[in-house]
């Protein structure tokens, strides 16, 4: 957690803090050992409120614990030699699967190399219905929060979740150029090549080769239109 956070509300860090993971331990009730928990690595996404988005083989061990009791909990943070002094998050929901075509496609502009999997009739996309997090921020800022405090309720971005197929395709081959200044200016990530892999009412992902960032906005953008003056806005801001 950067100085800068440290004030701020936990639930919207929570949020953050799900939108630019990109894997996680994803936690089931193991059926094969009479309920002992399970624990496997997972690739995820996000929807536009913040609800992770797992793809899954219905093969896997994980898959046929949720097929059973879709209780689970995933844990989420960067992790390394220094995980326990990061800020991370057990995010706790049931599984449900989803054949939202908005969420497929914002899961695979994530994870490019899942997409022969999403083929595969084995494979479900998930969409967890999140209950609670247990929230760590470092020493001394540790906190349980509901779900009405971590998901974006309002505004309404079914327009933009619509429209982000064809806003990110006009970004990044008529726009190429300011996307790679919102790389350069706003995240501090150089190099050339960077793409807009996402967006939603708070920000946009930006990704090259292995790498990736976000950028946030100022303010909410739950449309097309005042998502396109904000992308305007951000150009103009980098390029002075």
């Amino acid at each position: 957690m950067s100085i800068d956070d440290r004030n701020k509300p936990s639930g919207p860090l929570v949020r953050r803090l799900i939108r630019i993971s990109r894997s996680g331990a994803l936690a089931t009730v193991d059926t094969e050992t009479d309920g002992m928990p399970y624990a496997s690595f997972v690739l995820m996404s996000c929807t536009m409120d913040g609800s992770p988005l797992l793809l899954l083989s219905n093969l896997a061990r994980h898959s046929r614990n949720i097929a059973a009791d879709s209780r689970v909990s995933l844990l989420i943070g960067k992790l390394g030699l220094e995980a326990l002094s990061q800020t991370r998050a057990t995010l706790i929901g049931r599984l449900e699967s989803s054949d939202d075509d908005s969420e497929k496609a914002r899961f695979l502009r994530h994870h490019a190399g899942a997409r022969s999997q999403m083929a595969f009739a084995d494979f479900l996309l998930y969409r967890m219905r999140l209950e609670s997090a247990h929230f760590i921020a470092g020493f001394g800022r540790i906190e349980t929060l509901h779900a009405s405090d971590i998901l974006l309720a309002e505004p309404d971005s079914t327009s933009l979740a619509a429209a982000e197929t064809d806003i990110l395709e006009h970004m990044n081959t008529d726009h190429a150029n300011s996307v790679q200044d919102y790389a350069t200016v706003f995240a501090d990530r150089h190099g050339l090549d960077w793409t807009m892999t996402g967006i939603d009412p708070e920000g946009i992902d930006l990704a090259r080769n292995d790498a990736e960032s976000r950028v946030d906005f100022g303010n909410l953008v739950p449309d097309p239109a005042s998502a396109r003056a904000e992308l305007v806005r951000l150009a103009q801001v980098a390029r002075t």
